[in-house]
């Protein structure tokens, strides 16, 4: 399926909301170099299964937070390899369900800035990651990508 596509339609889809704790540093202390192949692979992945999202990694780089969009079948296929990913760990599935539409439809995979920084596209390089260009978002975008910065920071609480 055509991410593009999918866009243009506005049709359901179904969303799923995870939080996990980063296992990068301790496994290779470089994390950024690891957060660029997990980029590079889930964009290129997700363009080929429709699937749309962002990821949030907190800024002391021991939580994940993502948001994944796209047919249900797709998405339960890609968390099933992300839940046995070796890169981090206690998995916790935030929100699963059917959306009237997708918000983050152009994002085969953005990765989100900490609270109070403009989000920008990161794009995976030899080098490791380059800022790219600010996008805009829209109010319903920016409530799921606060929820995803609140659950990276929340230490155990429930979000």
């Amino acid at each position: 399926m055509n991410v593009t596509a999918a866009v243009q339609k506005a049709e359901p889809c179904f969303r799923l909301i995870y939080r996990s704790r980063s296992l990068l540093s301790e496994q290779s202390g470089n994390v950024e170099a690891g957060l660029s192949e997990i980029l590079r692979v889930a964009r290129a992945n997700n363009r080929k299964h429709g699937i749309t999202g962002a990821l949030m990694m907190y800024e002391h780089k021991d939580w994940f937070a993502q948001v994944l969009e796209g047919d249900e079948t797709e998405i339960n296929t890609l968390f099933e390899r992300i839940r046995k990913d070796p890169r981090h760990k206690d998995v916790e599935v935030k929100e699963a369900g059917n959306a009237p539409a997708r918000l983050f439809g152009k994002w085969a995979m953005a990765l989100i800035a900490e609270h109070g920084e403009p989000d920008s596209p990161l794009v995976a390089t030899a080098g490791g990651i380059a800022e790219a260009a600010p996008w805009q978002v829209t109010q319903d975008q920016e409530n799921v990508l606060t929820r995803l910065r609140d659950m990276t920071r929340a230490y155990g609480r429930s979000y």
